[in-house]
């Protein structure tokens, strides 16, 4: 008869191997929540400056017209004007290029730093004036340009 005592060494090895499939599907989720969680705050950072563009122009509806064609890309240089559209434009140029907006932490140094802009990463407004109906539109592209994102009003 014989007496086993203890766990041999397959044994422990078998429950190590388990618990570190265990520990790398955590550390899966765990990364994929996180990526989730960017994109959110992403798609809020949009749906509030696209709220703030469009409420201006729908306060502005006569000039509604005036307020298309604004592009952004990566880079922004300031160019205000002397009239209120393009005081406005400037200032919609520097919300969608995300100056002075949500930043985060890049860990090194305490340093903040924006989100990285790929050369496909546009924001365009768009005016369109059928009649008396003028509609405003709002299109992001993001992710190299693989994520899109459209909003619109009628402002009058």
């Amino acid at each position: 008869m014989v007496n086993n005592k203890g766990v041999s060494v397959i044994e422990s090895l078998v429950c190590m191997v388990i618990i570190g499939i265990g520990f790398v599907a955590m550390m899966q989720l765990s990364a994929y929540s996180i990526g989730a969680m960017d994109r959110s705050i992403e798609k809020n950072k949009f749906n509030f400056s696209s709220e703030m563009i469009m409420e201006a122009m729908i306060g502005d509806p006569e000039n509604a017209s005036d307020y298309g064609s604004v592009e952004v890309g990566c880079s922004y240089s300031s160019a205000p004007g002397s009239t209120l559209q393009s005081k406005q434009k400037d200032k919609w140029k520097k919300i969608l290029n995300e100056n002075n907006l949500i930043k985060f932490n890049a860990g090194s140094g305490n340093k903040d730093q924006k989100r990285p802009c790929k050369a496909a990463d546009v924001k365009k407004t768009f005016v369109n004036q059928n009649g008396d109906r003028v509609l405003g539109r709002v299109n992001f592209f993001t992710g190299k340009g693989k994520r899109k994102k459209y909003l619109g009003v009628v402002v009058k």
